[in-house]
């Protein structure tokens, strides 16, 4: 006889292997700080990206301005004042990938304690059972 608690515990134990779980995997396999620190490279990369691809539109949009800046030849001011703000954009945006980080870490953490849960549970149904050598359809 099939006992319709394995069934459901299975089910909620292949739902979460096929979706979260291996998302899960991929993260939990990291240590917490190893992980911030990953996503925080790859913040500061994709950070950079942005802010040239924001500088060049705002370079854009400013185009008339730009050439009687470049005849005032004022090229110092221009670098520091683009430097603080690449330090700026830089801090704020890896503060939040390094939140985002730990954030996710503790998601899958709590998921993977859900799934062994489960997985204890259902290890322990069938240890119960009558007849645990014996399958059952």
């Amino acid at each position: 006889m099939i006992s319709q608690d394995r069934v459901r515990q299975m089910s909620r134990l292949a739902m979460m292997e096929s979706d979260v779980g291996q998302n899960t995997v991929k993260v939990y396999s990291y240590r917490r700080i190893d992980y911030v620190i990953v996503q925080m490279l790859k913040g500061f990369f994709m950070g950079t990206i942005c802010f040239a691809a924001i500088m060049v539109l705002w370079l854009g949009y400013i185009w008339d301005d730009l050439n009687t800046f470049f005849a005032d030849a004022q090229y110092t001011a221009f670098l520091v004042k683009v430097l603080k703000g690449y330090g700026i954009f830089m801090v704020i945006y890896l503060t939040i990938c390094a939140l985002t980080a730990v954030v996710r870490f503790n998601q899958c953490k709590r998921q993977r304690h859900l799934y062994l849960r489960y997985l204890k549970r259902l290890r322990k149904s069938y240890a119960s059972s009558e007849n645990p050598g014996e399958e059952t359809d």
